[in-house]
């Protein structure tokens, strides 16, 4: 499998958030240098290894819900594979949001991921995250939705009364 399709096939499967069909595109050393300071976002700076890429790729899911995150390979050269991802996070615990670009490049080596190395707005992103650290601590957080494990679906939103949509309840008939 050339560098390419295996970037493809990485991308689609972190596109339905499986994290270990991701991993499953990864050497057992992986090296995954997010260019964020470690005190802005615990997976923040440096992680080495699948299993320490397990932890933060979960960790990522725990506290973002990903309302846009559209990837374009922009260039691929021997082994180095270029990307530029357009994004929109939801902070789950404040409900506040994080948008912009990134870029990505990732080396693969016998068909598996060996580095992945990812560009940010480092300021934009630090001065969120300080936000969002002010208002958890006044207590400004809103009560996250419950993430499906994988597999599992999200339950079926039931309307309240005053609300638009289905209710079983006796006070919304």
């Amino acid at each position: 499998m050339n560098a390419r399709s295996v970037i493809e096939s990485l991308i689609a499967s972190w596109n339905t958030q499986d994290v270990e069909t991701t991993l499953a595109h990864c050497s057992d050393d992986v090296f995954y240098a997010l260019y964020v300071a470690e005190d802005a976002v615990p997976f923040g700076g440096v992680t080495v290894g699948k299993d320490a890429m397990r932890a933060a790729l979960h960790m990522m899911l725990e506290q973002f819900d990903y309302l846009r995150f559209d990837r374009a390979i922009v260039g691929v050269d021997d082994d180095v594979v270029r990307v530029q991802t357009q994004f929109k996070f939801h902070h789950r615990r404040t409900g506040g949001n994080l948008e912009g670009t990134m870029r990505t490049v990732f080396r693969v080596k016998d068909g598996m991921v060996v580095r992945c190395d990812e560009y940010l707005d480092q300021g934009l992103v630090e001065a969120f995250m300080r936000l969002t650290q002010q208002r958890e601590a006044a207590g400004e957080v809103v009560q996250p939705p419950e993430i499906p494990r994988f597999g599992e679906r999200r339950p079926e939103p039931v309307a309240t009364a005053g609300s638009k949509g289905p209710c079983e309840k006796e006070e919304c008939k």
